[in-house]
């Protein structure tokens, strides 16, 4: 793919990229060596180019356009650092956590300082802060609902969907809310480019799901299963639970809340092709979320969402041709120690 249609070669990512360095210049050099560990882990930075994609679409400011930009990214990395100390993760993007790096308690303070951070250049832009801070109370309301329904086995659709929509995809739609109402849009426009990155969120939480059945440590650059070893019930696992002849192992496992593998559930999830199914689910909200870029001038930027969504459903066709991970003959998969928190 040429720079000029691939979205994360956006000129205007370099300048967010250059106020993150500077945003990481303290006096205290152990805050800046931690924050800049958070802030170039590798990321993709999908969520400030989400802001610059839909806030030129109709035009703005690029000082506007970047400050919201870099506040996204901050918002998302110190939810991610707070995210693995309630998970007890010890890898990030294939590196050690800031937890497990630096501990629990300077991992929750560069979490908080982060958030602070945010909402510092945020306070120049009432609304934005306000669409900003609403997502952020949603991503902790998700999180919560999931942390107090491990290893429930009624876990059903509904409820996956409500938890997924408040965790990552609120903070994907407001970026490009946020993106869009920050230029001339209209505000019909405004709310179907939100229903457009609430279709792309849902859809990325379900790839990153099914990593979790499918690929190794390595591959996914976090633990490998740590989704279900914590007793998070997502989309494959709720094929197994539905399947008759699935549900009542797997439902007998749940029931035990003690830490599973992927491993321990390969022959049902190949009997009744969860992985495949729950990508198609992923497939379905991407392909909506294209047809809605149809409402839209045909503008670089749009081009560019168009094929940011396609990259996604890429990804998911091929995480739907993995296998899912199988434990060696002979060896009887051993569960690890657990790694949730309170329930």
């Amino acid at each position: 793919m040429s720079n000029k249609n691939n979205p994360f070669a956006l000129p205007e990512m370099e300048l967010v990229e250059k106020r993150l360095q500077e945003i990481n210049s303290y006096d205290n050099p152990y805050l800046s060596e931690v924050t800049g560990y958070v802030l170039h882990q590798g990321g993709k930075r999908l969520r400030p180019l989400l802001v610059l994609l839909c806030s030129d679409i109709y035009g703005a400011a690029l000082k506007t356009r970047v400050d919201v930009a870099v506040a996204a990214e901050l918002i998302h990395s110190a939810s991610l650092v707070h995210d693995d100390i309630v998970d007890n993760s010890s890898l990030r993007r294939g590196q050690l956590s800031t937890n497990k790096r630096w501990g629990n308690p300077s991992a929750v303070l560069v979490g908080d300082f982060l958030f602070a951070r945010a909402y510092a250049i945020l306070s120049s832009y009432p609304k934005i802060l306000g669409i900003m801070t609403e997502a952020i109370s949603s991503m902790c309301l998700g999180e919560l609902r999931q942390m107090y329904c491990h290893f429930d086995p009624d876990t059903t659709p509904e409820d996956y969907i409500h938890t997924i929509v408040s965790k990552t995809a609120s903070l994907i739609t407001a970026s490009c809310e946020c993106g869009a109402i920050i230029s001339p849009m209209p505000a019909d426009e405004v709310r179907i480019i939100s229903k457009f990155a609430l279709h792309i969120g849902i859809a990325f939480q379900i790839s990153d799901d099914i990593s979790d059945y499918v690929l190794d440590a390595d591959e996914a650059g976090k633990p490998q299963g740590n989704d279900i070893r914590n007793g998070i019930v997502t989309l494959p696992l709720m094929y197994l639970v539905a399947n008759p002849d699935t549900r009542q192992r797997v439902q007998g496992l749940l029931n035990q809340k003690q830490p599973l593998e992927p491993k321990m559930l390969h022959q049902e999830l190949e009997k009744t092709k969860a992985i495949q199914k729950s990508a198609a689910v992923a497939c379905q909200h991407l392909d909506r979320g294209i047809e809605l870029l149809g409402n839209f001038p045909a503008r670089p930027s749009v081009m560019m969402l168009k094929e940011l969504a396609l990259q996604v459903k890429e990804r998911c066709t091929a995480l739907s041709q993995h296998a899912p991970l199988a434990q060696q003959p002979c060896q009887p998969c051993q569960p690890s120690s657990p790694q949730f928190g309170p329930r």
